[in-house]
């Protein structure tokens, strides 16, 4: 009897059924890696682009900077360096003599000042000028003095009241009398306060014929 030998077959390949079998089904996988390929490659062109434009626009800027420079140095050369320098020089010299002129006080015309709302039987017999701490404000001046009488303090103090008869009512600002007193000799002594604007004697309405009306 012979012996019986079972054997067992094993397909290599998926067995494909008939109907509603199962099938091996190969998916494609070279669409995905050739879009991302696709995308690397328009980065890498992109960056290229950026790059050689940034190189050109570099290259422009350099150019048209060395343009610049030469039109500069034949624009100076139709100029006179020398004497634009002179005239800068000039320029700042008038400069400061215009302002010498407009902050030097000519403390004289206070004494023509004075002497303009001065009354006849009135005698100023000393004379304190302060400068104003702040440059452009008022001075202040501070005088003792004298009249004849009562009356004639009385008529000095009119006098000052109606100081724009006199074309001063902008140049001696809030002038007071204060303290008349009697003195031994008959006289009346007191004392005088006002401010003067600095403006009106200053060297540059003296030269320019501005300052202080006759």
């Amino acid at each position: 009897m012979d012996p019986k030998f079972q054997t067992s077959f094993i397909p290599k390949k998926p067995l494909v059924s008939v109907g509603t079998s199962f099938r091996s089904i190969h998916k494609p996988k070279s669409a995905g890696t050739s879009i991302y390929m696709t995308i690397a490659v328009l980065l890498f062109v992109v960056s290229l682009i950026g790059v050689g434009g940034a190189y050109l626009w570099k290259q422009y800027l350099i150019s048209a900077q060395e343009n610049y420079k030469q039109t500069l140095i034949e624009r100076e050369k139709q100029f006179n360096i020398d004497q634009i320098e002179q005239l800068k020089q000039v320029n700042v010299q008038i400069d400061t003599a215009k302002k010498l002129l407009r902050d030097h006080l000519s403390v004289s015309q206070i004494f023509q000042i004075i002497s303009k709302f001065t009354i006849e039987s009135v005698r100023f017999l000393s004379l304190d000028l302060t400068a104003a701490a702040t440059p452009g404000n008022d001075l202040k001046i501070a005088m003792t003095g004298y009249g004849t009488s009562f009356s004639a303090i009385a008529f000095q103090s009119d006098v000052l009241g109606s100081l724009e008869q006199y074309g001063l009512h902008n140049i001696v600002k809030n002038p007071i009398l204060s303290n008349p007193a009697l003195n031994q000799s008959g006289t009346v002594s007191f004392g005088f306060s006002a401010s003067v604007d600095p403006a009106n004697i200053s060297y540059e309405s003296l030269i320019s014929g501005t300052s202080t009306p006759n």
